[in-house]
């Protein structure tokens, strides 16, 4: 059997890193998986470790025996310093591999702020001198069993991302793409990826699968730009994170996240989840 490498995930309570353990905990070879998070519980039978990217000190003691790191960092108004913080722990503690969770279009050098965060991100691994991965996820398919979820259920949802196309991806497709990369993590050395959903659709045309699914009608109302700001604001967003997904209503409304790719079926050698599967498992979320 194939020795494999220790393995720290991050995020490993979330939608993407709990489902990455567990294919790497049913994965046929002998890969030690450590489930890092804020409280360090077990997940899916991964032992825990406490991680705080915000501190350097823990960023650097979770660190320790780890030769490939698996790195997500939440939405955050810091997310830029806890990339670093973890980047500079595996530094010092001879990590070998990076697969850092990223997003479509991430660029330093972008006029978007949401992709220009991203980017920045980006290039801390980049430049650290550890062989890296980049996963460029476009918008999850969990974004309407969670962020949606309650004005799904009343029946109206409200968006400023206009007719704009998404080819949504269900998180667990990236996580199933991260496990195959870090269960051979020298193919993929240097590679970035940017991973989608089979089929591009508006917020109307995936709205009205849910909608024959629970059968009741699910009304959509445009908003502009500026209510949608307001609305986060008042929800407590931070303003740095405002002003990433202000960004992010912009591009999706204009046109510009709609390119679907291949790199999911071409690494999992199957076909990535389509949206009419995934609203037919989650039906219930919405009834």
């Amino acid at each position: 059997m194939k020795e494999l490498p220790t393995i720290l995930a991050t995020g490993a309570t979330g939608n993407i890193g709990r489902t990455l353990i567990e294919y790497l905990q049913k994965a046929p070879s002998t890969a030690s998986v450590i489930a890092a998070s804020p409280s360090g519980q077990p997940v899916a039978g991964a032992p825990g470790r406490a991680l705080n990217l915000l501190d350097a000190h823990s960023a650097r003691a979770a660190m320790q025996g780890v030769e490939c790191l698996f790195l997500l960092t939440p939405a955050h108004p810091e997310m830029e310093a806890m990339t670093a913080h973890a980047v500079r722990a595996a530094q010092a503690a001879g990590v070998q591999h990076i697969v850092r969770i990223s997003g479509a279009g991430a660029d330093p050098k972008s006029d978007i702020a949401i992709a220009q965060l991203q980017g920045r991100c980006d290039q801390i691994v980049i430049d650290s001198g550890i062989a890296y991965t980049l996963l460029r996820p476009k918008n999850f398919m969990q974004n309407f069993t969670t962020f949606l979820r309650d004005m799904i259920r009343s029946g109206t949802v409200y968006s400023s991302q206009g007719d704009g196309r998404v080819p949504f991806i269900d998180a667990r497709d990236i996580a199933a793409v991260a496990a195959r990369v870090l269960l051979e993590p020298m193919a993929h050395a240097g590679k970035v990826y940017t991973l989608t959903g089979p089929q591009a659709l508006t917020n109307a045309e995936a709205l009205a699968v849910i909608a024959e699914h629970i059968g009741r009608p699910i009304e959509l109302v445009a908003i502009s730009e500026e209510q949608a700001v307001v609305g986060m604001r008042q929800a407590g967003m931070p303003e740095p994170l405002v002003q990433a997904m202000s960004s992010l209503n912009r591009i999706i409304a204009a046109g510009w996240v709609a390119e679907v790719t291949d790199d999911v079926p071409r690494l999992l050698g199957r076909p990535a989840t389509a949206w009419p599967d995934f609203v037919a498992e989650h039906r219930h979320v919405w009834q």
